[in-house]
């Protein structure tokens, strides 16, 4: 499968499990300040990976 084609396979997938999955989503603001995700910057460094990479996410 190329890449364009898992995108869009993606993109039905988050089209058809959209209530399910804001159901179980958490949002950020909901979280205390000394949450563990809040303090981990492994999502900082993917994103700005991904930047440089392909200049935008």
């Amino acid at each position: 499968m190329d890449k364009k084609e898992a995108i869009k396979e993606f993109k039905e997938f988050l089209n058809a499990n959209r209530e399910n999955l804001l159901k179980y989503a958490v949002d950020i603001k909901d979280l205390p300040e000394d949450d563990e995700w809040i303090q981990d910057d492994e999502w900082d460094k993917i994103y700005e990976q991904e930047v440089i990479k392909n200049g935008k996410v």
